[in-house]
């Protein structure tokens, strides 16, 4: 049959001069680099552009002498260059994440048929990469950094993706990796807290109250600013009004005392922010976020969203499109768009979440992938298909749920245990991880009596340091606030045996999975045995020692409270023990993701260790003796010297460390069952 044959020799003909065109033949270039290994007869790359193709689309014709891409415009052009990659030489969507490396060749054949671009089932496809601190630390200088981003939108595209919110509230990173985004002929979009990509006005004005009553001026000057910043460019411009940071602007504006007071400021600012975008981009495209508390006001009719916006509804971060709980209000209201929802509907739906509750940051969202992909089939069955924003968080613990969504947003559907197949087969080179793959949402602890209550990696964390506080500082006799929404208002003891229980049920769970993995990769050659453990039993690692430190710290707790302070001492030793398998495990992946959890400060597993010294080290005050050296006396020493008496000790006193450790084998930790 004949072929197109692609070597060395293969040249590409476009016009380089469009941003996004040079961009994509810049990564098809790099891609033959890191493939092909022989020259062959010289053939020809052509990139067409003609607009009656359609916007973003793109059709590629194979001869032996030339694939012909006629492309609807630079971003048509990128798409199908990226086609190629793939098609001939064998990258795939996600393979720079996932740590594979492009397989050496010396050509490769393309034969000689046709191929043209998908249609999607989504309008706008965007990857937020949000709260992206895993990206800090891992790279730390700026040529680096910059290598990383370029490939986070490269990414973006190869999964068919055409809009990006480049970060969260960075001044100088985020205009220069937008306009990168946009010469990579990406879309560009904002999140809830800055609309019209404005400055935050609490950073330009750090001295005045954020107040739009007292400073409408200065709050549009931000709001021309960034629309003439970005006059004729490729941005669907993000309206609203939100406080200063993740919260409702009344909270800074006191006046505002009432929901239809509320929704009235709103509603008037969101016409006044499209009629300044207006003036410098006359075709422009809005959309609002129905997020937080911007649902509530819309749903009792306060708020007023102009017929032309694209109104985006917000899942609750664990997979459900109800409202998301903030602090212990979890009043879930639905944020489904309705049957008969006027206008354009998109979602803003987290992949990556963060609560300081019980969110998944650094491990994959751990809800199985049979009720994500239920749940977006319904969105689309809702007409929510012109926008969605996926929260990608720092991007590399969520590979394969980015991979879910990429064909939900193509396809419109999927089944997941296919998709499981192939992923396992692209990835890890065979179906038999797909199981894994599947396993991990099962395994699961829940928390609470709703099917998407299950319990993220920040679930060990933030409450485990958040009783660790109230013990420290003798606040025993209440219930934390903090942790109402989890385990009630009754009494710190009560508190302590719910996240118990829960922490408890989660630890066979996760050592069958783990186990499960460790078995898998047994079966597989040294690479792809590997990447599972990175991928997969790395996260399940971060969960199973969660639940037992948790657990663990749950009995130091109540033995804490019964007057036990060896066996609370031990018990809080137990916990912290296992925080530092959990980082060991995070600081021994190597390769091109070494270092990528060094920055964990939004699930803080490292800080967690570092209250479990504290606390360990008070539990000895307050029960080792003034000396310091009780315990080691009475199970350390021979007895002959708790006898004889002639100096209070020989050897300096043991480290927790030290003494932790050969306690152990002298005491035995007893267990109080959990009420």
């Amino acid at each position: 049959m004949a072929a197109f044959v692609f070597s060395l020799s293969t040249i590409i003909l476009a016009d380089e001069t469009v941003p996004a065109i040079h961009s994509g033949v810049e990564i098809l270039k790099r891609d033959m680099r890191d493939t092909l290994r022989e020259a062959g007869e010289r053939n020809v790359i052509r990139v067409v552009l003609d607009a009656f193709v359609g916007e973003e689309r793109y059709k590629a014709q194979v001869t032996p002498q030339e694939i012909l891409l006629t492309c609807g415009d630079d971003l048509g052009a990128m798409y199908a260059l990226l086609s190629v990659s793939e098609r001939a030489l064998g990258i795939h969507p996600l393979d720079w994440w996932m740590g594979v490396k492009p397989k050496k060749q010396g050509v490769a054949a393309v034969s000689c048929a046709s191929w043209e671009s998908p249609s999607y089932a989504v309008r706008y496809r965007c990857w937020f990469a949000n709260d992206e601190v895993l990206f800090t630390g891992w790279h730390q200088e700026e040529a680096q950094r910059a290598a990383v981003w370029k490939r986070l939108f490269e990414t973006i595209l190869r999964c068919g993706g055409n809009m990006v919110i480049a970060g969260t509230d960075r001044e100088y990173d985020g205009r220069t990796l937008n306009r990168l985004a946009l010469d990579m002929g990406l879309w560009l979009t904002q999140h809830h807290t800055e609309v019209l990509g404005a400055r935050m006005f609490g950073r330009v004005y750090p001295d005045l109250q954020p107040s739009y009553t007292l400073y409408p001026d200065l709050f549009e000057g931000l709001w021309r600013e960034a629309a003439e910043y970005y006059a004729g460019k490729r941005v669907v411009w993000a309206i609203g009004f939100r406080g200063q940071g993740d919260k409702a602007f009344w909270h800074d504006d006191a006046g505002y005392d009432t929901d239809e007071k509320r929704g009235e400021m709103i509603s008037k600012i969101m016409r006044r922010q499209m009629e300044i975008v207006r003036e410098k981009n006359p075709d422009a495209r809005f959309s609002t976020n129905l997020y937080g508390e911007m649902m509530s006001l819309y749903r009792q009719g306060y708020l007023h969203v102009p017929d032309e916006v694209i109104k985006i509804w917000g899942d609750n971060g664990f997979g459900k499109m109800v409202s998301r709980r903030q602090g212990n209000h979890n009043p879930r209201t639905d944020a489904m768009p309705a049957e008969n929802e006027p206008g354009e509907n998109g979602i803003y739906y987290h992949i990556s979440f963060y609560d300081l509750q019980a969110a998944n940051h650094i491990t994959m969202l751990q809800i199985p992938p049979r009720e994500i992909t239920a749940e977006l089939e319904r969105v689309l069955a809702r007409n929510g298909g012109a926008l969605w924003n996926i929260n990608a968080g720092s991007v590399k613990p969520h590979i394969f749920m980015l991979d879910i969504v990429r064909r939900m947003w193509t396809d419109g559907h999927c089944d997941p245990a296919q998709a499981a197949r192939e992923f396992a087969q692209t990835y890890y080179g065979s179906e038999t991880v797909a199981p894994l793959l599947l396993a991990y949402g099962e395994a699961a602890v829940s928390y609470g009596l709703n099917a998407d209550d299950k319990a993220g990696d920040q679930f060990y964390h933030f409450p485990l340091r958040a009783l660790a506080r109230s013990l420290l500082r003798s606040e025993t006799d209440q219930a934390v606030p903090s942790l109402r929404w989890v385990a009630g208002d009754t009494s710190f003891r009560t508190q302590v045996n719910i996240l118990g229980s829960i922490a408890e049920k989660g630890i066979p769970s996760w050592k069958a999975y783990n186990k499960q993995c460790r078995h898998g990769m047994e079966e597989l050659p040294e690479e792809a045995a590997s990447r599972v453990k990175e991928t997969l039993l790395l996260p399940g690692v971060i969960h199973e020692t969660g639940c037992r430190g948790l657990y663990a710290f749950c009995q130091a707790c109540l033995h804490a409270l019964n007057g036990q302070l060896l066996q609370a001492y031990l018990w809080t030793d137990k916990a912290l023990e296992a925080c530092r398998e959990a980082l060991t495990s995070m600081r021994s992946v190597s390769g091109r993701f070494a270092h990528i959890y060094d920055n964990d400060c939004f699930v803080g597993v490292g800080l967690s260790a570092q209250v479990l010294e504290a606390v360990r080290g008070w539990l000895r005050v307050r029960g080792d003796g003034e000396m310091l050296y009780d315990w080691e006396k009475r199970f350390l020493t021979p007895p002959e010297e708790n006898r004889v008496v002639l100096q209070t000790h020989r050897t300096v006193q043991l480290s927790d460390d030290e003494l932790c450790l050969r306690l152990r084998g002298e005491v035995n930790t007893e267990t109080v069952p959990f009420e």
